[in-house]
């Protein structure tokens, strides 16, 4: 069967009609790459804490990495869904 009009999919293409989505693609990839990265070493390192207070400090820290990454994503996929709905409602 021959390709009946499907045109295979172009990379180059895409990054040239949406230059402008990468940030926000870029932003969801490392907060997703955080979180995996912190589940994975984060409990370890905060095993090995020399004293209650380096643990403390370690646990405000990973609070405040995920309170920002959070906000990161949101922002992100808000940005994403809107140039998804923009160019769904032009056409």
């Amino acid at each position: 069967m021959a390709n009946m009009g499907v045109q295979k999919a172009r990379p180059a293409h895409w990054l040239k009609d949406h230059r402008g989505a990468l940030p926000s693609v870029a932003a969801v990839l490392a907060v997703a790459a955080l979180w995996v990265v912190g589940a994975i070493g984060g409990i370890g390192f905060m095993a090995d804490a020399s004293s209650p207070m380096a643990m403390l400090t370690g646990l405000y820290v990973g609070l405040a990495a995920v309170a920002v990454s959070i906000i990161i994503a949101t922002l992100a996929l808000n940005d994403l869904a809107g140039r998804y709905y923009r160019t769904r409602s032009r056409r």
